[in-house]
């Protein structure tokens, strides 16, 4: 009895982990190439299943790219967590450079492909469903960001360093410049 009882739950499970397969796959395709990469075949060729489980886990794409854009805000939040925690440990910097760097570990992915992150950021407002899930976990993203501002002493609000950050960033792909260095600089300037 206990085996027959067993089967449903191991089924279970494997839908699910097969579910947020297709879900990490998705959001990882947003992140590296923006939303409009992102339909049910490519998912299905990523993850390596067949295009019928993409469409048997979800009611449409548009669902699919929703949950995708909840792992990708959820990560960015996690990330900013991650450096408060760090941040909260350690006495605050007691340079500029040492507070812009500190904030920037909050605000910007760890790796070199900045230009990737801001150009599916700016894809994600032609794109409903991660827009809006975007925009529904902003609020833990600024809290984290927040607190690390709290912890260095500055009074400024987690959007408008985003607003900074995120506008240097755009800035300075327009403008073929390094994207890190001139967020750094304006960073600077307004705190």
């Amino acid at each position: 009895m206990a085996d027959n009882d067993a089967a449903p739950v191991q089924r279970r499970a494997r839908g699910e982990l097969r579910r947020m397969a297709i879900v990490e796959a998705a959001a990882e395709m947003i992140r590296e190439e923006g939303p409009v990469a992102v339909s049910h075949r490519s998912v299905a060729r990523k993850v390596g299943c067949s295009l019928s489980a993409t469409t048997y886990y979800f009611s449409g794409l548009d669902e699919l790219l929703a949950e995708a854009g909840k792992v990708n805000i959820r990560l960015w939040a996690h990330r900013a967590e991650q450096v408060a925690i760090a941040v909260e440990k350690e006495p605050p910097p007691t340079t500029l450079d040492g507070v812009v760097g500190a904030i920037l570990q909050a605000c910007l992915p760890p790796n070199d492909n900045l230009e990737n992150h801001y150009l599916q950021l700016l894809q994600a407002a032609s794109t409903a469903p991660v827009a809006t899930a975007y925009a529904a976990g902003r609020e833990r993203l600024d809290e984290a960001i927040g607190r690390v501002l709290t912890h260095l002493g500055i009074t400024k609000s987690p959007q408008l360093i985003v607003a900074v950050v995120d506008g240097s960033a755009v800035s300075a792909i327009s403008e073929g410049r390094d994207l890190r260095e001139t967020a750094r600089q304006m960073l600077a300037q307004v705190l």
